[in-house]
């Protein structure tokens, strides 16, 4: 007959980890003035850094072990022992790689000041992980609590520590982009959202980037790949480390995460399975259900039609425009509200530079313009039937400016200060759409396609009506709510508008 298992040993997850903190932050500092010394010419007599990092990686593999196997509970919070063996399994992954590209360092086997660089970052990102899970632990809670949560940072934090692991093989390697597009904000926990980041990653580490992004609609999940799955893959099942880590985010935040590769050799469920072979991953997605998305889908085509646009780099400020407060019915706006409203009207000025001003640049938009017609005068204005025309069709146009901008473009003298939301429409007005003036047909010299001349036209009343609401909020002038709401349409549907423009080549 077996013998009984030996009873739990009872023990405190917050001083564990703020153990694991004492011995790290003991070695960070000793780094620090390591290489603080090595920089002015003095060598450090003793040194105690790899022994303690060698420390603090045991304990994690005995801390990881002990919890797993039940032999040790803590005496306090049950349900917090999981989230510690997540925390230190992320933590393991730090230390060992700042201890292992400290020892290139000091064999030169890697470049000096970026190898301590990542060294004092690795560190310094493993003490701030676990102040993290003290304060959850205080909390009594598996996790902080969720908010707006940069998923391009989580995924730029992960991809740096695959960039210094690669150093260590190839210290040459130039690290490349992380994502094929902007990913969006999600409402997440940023440190349990690392965690699970951390443990996909490390299932396919050779994989090389960036991460594709697939951005959410009405009816489809965001969704982020990495690694390429080969004819023959199959669907597996994620690591044990990503399954607890899940578990954990999934308090606060639940995401789904497919695996595709081959399932491991000899089969699992094999007696307990402790060492057994995971299976072999090639790729993976990472599926998270996007709420905003489809309000930020109808609310583009409210503003701009059913075919609007948004182009991936401004959907982050447009989607904290319409998860801010709300406008109140009287009063001064929301401090929030009105730093989102800064946001898409940054959004507006990068569009507007990008799609309008570089194709007013080009030379058919410049003869274009030195082909308006012009009164035999000897300054030789643009002829009073134009102007007019002009003004009955847009009452709202600067028509002070029409002159400017049209000679700054016939003499490419065109800059940023021309395209500000009134400069922008007159440019439309004048040379990005088909019409008739002083008895000459004048045409798309700009070629927005696939905008029609009645998109255009639409641009330039909608670019006029937030010109002048722009001027008075940013001379600090009161603006209504009425004023505001139509601020923020207008220029959702110049955004919606100009992001169906491809950019100039």
């Amino acid at each position: 007959m077996d013998e009984e298992a030996p009873p739990p040993t009872f023990f405190v997850a917050r001083d564990r980890a703020r153990r694991f903190a004492r011995y790290i932050g003991e070695a960070l500092q000793e780094r620090r003035l390591n290489y603080r010394g090595a920089e002015v010419g003095m060598a450090s007599l003793i040194d105690e850094a790899d022994e303690a990092l060698a420390a603090v990686l045991e304990d994690l593999r005995a801390t990881i072990a002990d919890v797993l196997a039940g032999r040790i509970r803590d005496r306090e919070r049950g349900m917090l022992e999981i989230p510690l063996v997540v925390m230190a399994e992320g933590l393991l992954e730090r230390v060992a790689l700042a201890r292992r590209m400290d020892q290139a360092r000091t064999q030169g086997g890697l470049p000096r000041r970026e190898a301590g660089a990542a060294v004092v970052a690795l560190l310094d990102d493993a003490l701030l992980r676990i102040d993290a899970y003290c304060g959850t632990y205080d909390e009594k809670r598996p996790l902080g609590r969720a908010k707006a949560t940069d998923l391009g940072h989580a995924l730029s934090q992960v991809e740096r520590q695959v960039g210094w692991a690669r150093m260590l093989t190839d210290p040459q390697a130039a690290p490349g982009p992380i994502v094929d597009r902007i990913p969006p904000d999600i409402t997440s926990e940023p440190n349990g959202l690392e965690d699970v980041l951390r443990a996909a990653r490390a299932l396919v580490p050779a994989a090389p980037g960036p991460w594709r992004v697939e951005l959410a609609g009405a009816d489809r999940p965001l969704q982020l790949s990495l690694g390429e799955a080969t004819a023959e893959a199959v669907e597996v099942q994620p690591s044990e480390r990503l399954a607890r880590a899940l578990d954990v985010l999934g308090f606060v935040r639940p995401i789904e995460i497919r695996c595709a590769g081959r399932p491991a050799s000899g089969g699992a469920g094999l007696l307990s399975g402790e060492g057994a072979a995971e299976d072999e991953v090639e790729q993976l997605t990472i599926v998270i259900a996007d709420e905003a998305a489809g309000r930020v889908e109808a609310s583009m085509a409210a503003a701009a039609g059913a075919q609007a646009n948004l182009l991936p780099e401004h959907e982050k400020a447009v989607r904290t425009l319409l998860g801010s407060p709300a406008l109140p019915a009287e009063g001064p706006p929301p401090a929030a509200r009105l730093v989102a409203i800064m946001g898409v009207l940054k959004a507006l000025d990068e569009v507007l530079h990008d799609r309008v001003l570089a194709r007013a640049k080009r030379s058919t938009a410049m003869v274009a313009a030195r082909g308006l017609p012009r009164e035999s005068t000897r300054k030789a204005p643009l002829v009073r039937n134009l102007t007019v025309t002009l003004e009955q069709a847009f009452p709202q146009l600067p028509m002070n400016r029409v002159e400017e901008i049209a000679s700054a473009t016939a003499h490419s003298k065109l800059a940023s200060r021309h395209v500000d939301a009134g400069g922008a429409a007159v440019l439309l007005a004048l040379l990005g759409r088909s019409w008739s003036a002083g008895g000459r047909n004048l045409g798309n010299a700009l070629k927005l396609d696939p905008l029609s001349s009645a998109d255009v036209e639409a641009l330039v009343r909608e670019l006029c009506a937030l010109g002048a609401v722009r001027r008075d909020l940013e001379a600090g002038r009161d603006v209504s709510t009425a004023r505001l709401t139509q601020l923020e349409q207008a220029v959702l549907a110049v955004l919606g508008r100009l992001g169906q423009v491809p950019p100039v080549d």
